[in-house]
Order: structure tokens, then C-alpha cells, then sequence
């Protein structure tokens, strides 16, 4: 039997070896991802929840130090969320099935101002017979929209979850939300609680720069987020004022739509606008032009005054520094590099300026030139 002493010591002859560690490190490596890759969903789900308490941490704080316990703070922020969140469901819904039940009638519409164009241009060579011809289509459309909408609704709302393996793919997101909120409400409950844990993890030696690093990336990415919250805020308030001086029906739930959506760069505008459209068309098209008008001026307000305003004081970055991040985000990746884009920038700016600025490397650079 071999002695315990000897066990040991030939373990740490065996460690000591460069390639035993490089092979160890790429193992744990490799089982990391792999791991990762069959719990994706649970990491991105427990990711959003913790997002959720980070965002609305602060308002706990604000409470706390107005001798409100977090409990009670936390349950006064859900009756308030749940009363926004209640507006918005039923705000959704009504706009949703006023368009469903006038979709139709919409459409005609639609056709016959485009028909008054082309009887004003049926003058012109190659469009003679343009109306006729619009007519038709139109009323093919239309009697195929009348008699398909409703099945396929039917089987839109009938397919499967996959998530939770519910009955139907609305239940399966309603389940994963809820679940997501509770985890959420959980993180807000033990938020002060859950850094040291969490930091005990590591090595004593990394606790520092860990707690470091991590505070940066926790400032950068929330400061965006709040200032993306109050952006979308403000476009919101300001479509459902020009909305209801306009006489769109529903302004209110139009106004939600495009806060809600207002966290996708550029686009999610022009989303929230369908809609308004759709829903300005029995008025005519002067009512259509305005409502045109509403969300471009909503855009440029939004885009490119708004938005590198309120993330430029919530970031800590110029309003030029926002375009451009913003420019090279969408230009890289898409959506998600637009979205990632000013929060990483801020990060690149912060460990700039309190790393490479403050090194000695950067402070020979300055001396020698």
C-alpha cells in the first residue's frame, strides 16, 4: 500500500508538469462549453432575471433609505409594475382585435385611396386601365384575407411551446415570463447578498480585480439600461400626445407599443408605426400623411437628439460618441451589435481611461515621446 505522503507528493510532480495543466485547463475548457451549450436557455433566462434586479435595484435602495424594508419595497415595485404591465396587456389586446376585426376594411380602403390616385393619373400612358386592375386585386385580398385570417390565427395560437411544454407557443412565453419574474423578484429580495457570494468563489488573490471588474461591467450595461428605459418612456409620451391631437383611436396602447419596442435601434420605431397606420386609413390620406409625419419627426427626435442625450449622461459618453458606437454596432452585428453597442462602449472607455491611462506602460509612452 502506497503511503499518503507519497500519493501526494507524486500528484504534485505530476501538476508541476506544464503539459499536465495546459491538458487540464483545455478539459475543464472544452466541459465549460459543453455545459454551457445544454443549459443555454437556463443561463439566458437566469441572466434576464438577474438584469431585471440590477435595473430596478437602485429604486430598492432609494426606498431603503426612506427606512422602507426591501420586502415592502419590492412588493410595492411589483403592484406598480403589475399595474403597467396590466395597461399594457389590455391596451395590446384591444388594439390587437380592433385591427384583427377591421383588417378587411382597412385593406378596401386602402385600395380605394390608391384608386383615387391612379384615376388622377389615368392620363398618363400605360396606366389606363391601372384602377381595374387594382380593383381586382384588391378584391382577391381581400375575400382571401376574410376567409384565412381566422384559421390561421387558429393555428398560430394552437402550435406548440417548447420551453415549458405547454398546449400553444402564447402559453409557453407567458410561462417563461412568469418564471423569469419570479426568479427576478427572488434576485431583488437577496441582491445585497448575492456579490459576496458569488465573489467567495474565486481565488483571494482575483477577489479584487473581479469586484472591479465586474462593478464596471455592471455600471456600463445598466446605465445604458436606464437610459434606454427613460428614452423609451419619452417617444412613448410623445406619439400618444400627437396621436390624440391627430384623433388616432387607442393613442394610449400606440404609445406602450413603441416604448416597448423602442429598445430595438431604429427599427422597433418603425414597427410601433404599422399599426398607427393601419389605423389612421378611414380617415383618409391626410390623416395617414400625419401620422407619417408623427413617426418621422418621433425618429429624429428620438435618434438623433434624445437618445445621445439621455445615454451620453447615462453612460458618461458624448452624444457623438453614442452615433458613432451606435453606427458601428448596427454595422457589425446587427440588432444585437446595436444594442450591445453603447453599453460596451462605455466599458471600453472605462477601463481606458482607469487601467491603460493610469498604467506605468502608458506613462513611459509619455515620457519617451
Amino acid at each position: 500500500m502506497t503511503p499518503r505522503g507519497s500519493v501526494s507528493q507524486l500528484l504534485v510532480s505530476v501538476w508541476n508538469r506544464p503539459w499536465v495543466r495546459l491538458v487540464t485547463y483545455l478539459l475543464l475548457v472544452a466541459l465549460a462549453l459543453w455545459l454551457a451549450r445544454k443549459i443555454a436557455s437556463v443561463i439566458v433566462t437566469g441572466l434576464v432575471a438577474f438584469a431585471l434586479a440590477y435595473l430596478f435595484n437602485p429604486a430598492l435602495v432609494w426606498l431603503e433609505r426612506r427606512r422602507v424594508p426591501r420586502a415592502l419595497g419590492v412588493l410595492l415595485l411589483v403592484l406598480v409594475l403589475g399595474v403597467l404591465a396590466a395597461l399594457l396587456v389590455w391596451a395590446g389586446a384591444a388594439q390587437l382585435g380592433s385591427l384583427l376585426a377591421d383588417l378587411p376594411r382597412f385593406v378596401k380602403q386602402l385600395g380605394d385611396l390608391g384608386g383615387d390616385l391612379l384615376e388622377r393619373l389615368r392620363g398618363v400612358p400605360g396606366l389606363q386601365d391601372a384602377p381595374e386592375r387594382l380593383n381586382a386585386a384588391i378584391g382577391e385580398q381581400v375575400q382571401a384575407l376574410s376567409q384565412n385570417a381566422l384559421p390561421t390565427l387558429q393555428r398560430l395560437l394552437s402550435s406548440g411551446g417548447s420551453l415549458l411544454g405547454g398546449a400553444s407557443l402564447v402559453l409557453g412565453w407567458l410561462g417563461q415570463a412568469a418564471f423569469v419574474v419570479t426568479l427576478a423578484l427572488y434576485f431583488m429580495l437577496d441582491y445585497p447578498r448575492l456579490g459576496p457570494s458569488v465573489l467567495r468563489l474565486f481565488p483571494s488573490a482575483w477577489q479584487g480585480a473581479v469586484r472591479r471588474l465586474s462593478g464596471d461591467v455592471a455600471d456600463s450595461f445598466g446605465g445604458y439600461a436606464r437610459g434606454q428605459l427613460l428614452i423609451g418612456l419619452a417617444a412613448g409620451l410623445l406619439v400618444t400626445l400627437s396621436l390624440l391631437l391627430i384623433g388616432i383611436p387607442n393613442a394610449l396602447g400606440l404609445g406602450l407599443l413603441l416604448a416597448a419596442l423602442n429598445i430595438v435601434p431604429y427599427i422597433g420605431l418603425v414597427i410601433a408605426a404599422v399599426p398607427a397606420l393601419l389605423l389612421a386609413i378611414p380617415g383618409g390620406a391626410l390623416k395617414i400623411v400625419l401620422v407619417l409625419a408623427v413617426y418621422f419627426v418621433t425618429n429624429q427626435i428620438v435618434g438623433n437628439v434624445l437618445s445621445p442625450y439621455v445615454l451620453g449622461r447615462t453612460s458618461n459618453l458624448s452624444p457623438a460618441a453614442v452615433l458613432l458606437a451606435l453606427l458601428v454596432g448596427l454595422t457589425l452585428g446587427g440588432l444585437v451589435g446595436g444594442l450591445l453597442a453603447v453599453p460596451t462602449a462605455t466599458l471600453l472607455k472605462h477601463w481606458t481611461e482607469h487601467y491603460w491611462l493610469t498604467s506605468r506602460l502608458h506613462g513611459r509612452g509619455d515620457a519617451g515621446g
